[in-house]
């Protein structure tokens, strides 16, 4: 069978309304024979092949008489049965017979229990636990210097007194020069003993070595007077 003119009437409505009918290649197809395709366009001329088919990636004029609507169900894919369930083997049996161990080997051993704790051994951890842990107490350490706010120092040296100021651990005045009058009575006005004593000591000093200057320099005057009564 081939399309005919009725056919060719349905395949153009069909195409009229956006469709592309399907159709079925004859024995005079060649080697199509037997395939579907698709008619995309019917040309004007209605002589020869005017039915534009598309099949795989071919798009080609064929001839009524190369064509034919196909049957109902024709061309359809078919479905894929569907697969089973693969049945699930048994598991192997144990083979009968005897073990695979030999009877001479000794059973294995069981693991000892466990001793549980008595309630006093736990009473005596928990008390362990509990005991407070002494801290060593901290030792004291030593407070550091502190500096006083005004230290005034006299020192009596090469036969000169000489006074410095420091205040807090900074040096004020150094190397004050200081007469031997004002040098007394700063330390008659500690009223302190020991310093009296320490005075004393340095000012019979002072007197000595005042002494044996005023006797070199009598000598010396007695020396240029005598010179000069010389010289008349």
């Amino acid at each position: 069978m081939s399309l005919s003119s009725a056919d060719i009437t349905h395949l153009e409505s069909v195409l009229a309304q956006g469709k592309k009918p399907k159709v079925m290649f004859t024995d005079a197809a060649g080697q199509v024979a037997g395939k579907a395709g698709k008619v995309v366009a019917l040309e004007e001329a209605r002589e020869g092949d005017f039915v534009l088919v598309a099949f795989g990636s071919d798009q080609l004029p064929f001839a009524p008489g190369e064509l034919r609507l196909p049957k109902p169900g024709e061309g359809s894919r078919a479905r894929a049965p569907r697969q089973r369930a693969a049945a699930e083997e048994p598991a192997p049996k144990a083979p009968s017979g005897p073990g695979l161990l030999p009877d001479d080997e000794p059973a294995p051993k069981s693991a000892p229990a466990r001793k549980k704790p008595s309630v006093s051994d736990a009473n005596t951890e928990t008390a362990i636990e509990a005991a407070p842990v002494r801290k060593k107490a901290p030792r004291a350490r030593p407070a550091k210097d502190r500096h006083p706010e005004l230290t005034i120092t006299l020192t009596y040296e090469d036969g000169e007194w000489a006074a410095a100021a420091a205040k807090g651990a900074r040096t004020i005045v150094k190397g004050a020069k200081v007469s031997h009058s004002a040098a007394l009575a700063m330390c008659a006005a500690s009223e302190s003993p020991d310093i009296d004593v320490l005075v004393s000591e340095v000012v019979e000093k002072i007197r000595s070595e005042a002494a044996e200057e005023a006797a070199r320099l009598r000598r010396q005057l007695e020396e240029a007077e005598a010179k000069l009564a010389e010289l008349g």
